[in-house]
């Protein structure tokens, strides 16, 4: 009997510490984790099917730019008349790639530095007006003053005299007489004949001057 009390007593201490022990254990993981063990167990109790991450949002911005596919619009500005004359081109090879920011600077640096061929024509200014990775519309506006060339052959005191296109400047005075000139000429030289170029204007010069 006394064997069984010692085997009885063997047992219990043992278990009756470790009861103690966890006990103490789950008293500490309360008072400094609180609410954690509860969740654990909560979570370790639910269905797989229903344990379920939250989506997490991520947004994508892609910065329009100009592509090979880009409707590049040019509008020629006349500065003089105010008319505008439009035309949609291939967009230039250095501009294809660029946003609208670095687009805005490359026409700024096309500013400082235009064509020949703008040039030429009275180029003034290059200015974005739209942008859009479908479609780019940028206005260049020229001076054509510069461009109105022409002149016009009037009869005064029967000598031909040439007036610029204005009619408000003699360009040179000659010494043709308008009465020895053919009669269809006289007529056009009445009427103030109008010739588009110093080529054209010297030539008739070379053929009637004696």
């Amino acid at each position: 009997m006394k064997f069984v009390k010692r085997i009885s007593l063997f047992f219990i201490y043992p278990c009756s510490m470790f009861s103690l022990g966890f006990i103490a254990n789950m008293a500490i993981m309360e008072y400094f984790y609180p609410g954690e063990h509860k969740e654990q167990v909560q979570l370790e109790t639910l269905p797989a099917e229903e344990i379920k991450e939250e989506p997490v949002e991520v947004s994508f911005h892609e910065e329009p730019v100009v592509t090979a596919n880009t409707h590049y619009v040019v509008q020629q500005y006349n500065t003089v008349t105010g008319e505008t004359v439009e035309e949609e081109v291939d967009a230039p090879d250095k501009f294809v790639g660029l946003d609208r920011e670095r687009l805005v600077q490359e026409i700024k640096e096309y500013n400082l530095n235009p064509s020949l061929t703008d040039m030429e024509k009275g180029f003034d200014y290059m200015e974005l007006v739209s942008f859009s990775s479908g479609r780019v519309v940028v206005r260049k506006s020229y001076d054509f003053t510069e461009e109105e060339k022409g002149f016009f052959l009037l009869n005064e005191n029967h000598y031909v005299v040439v007036y610029d296109h204005s009619l408000s400047h003699v360009y040179m005075n000659t010494d043709i007489k308008v009465e020895e000139l053919p009669d269809s000429l006289q007529e056009e030289i009445l009427n103030m004949k109008y010739v588009e170029d110093e080529g054209e204007l010297y030539n008739f010069l070379e053929s009637y001057s004696s």
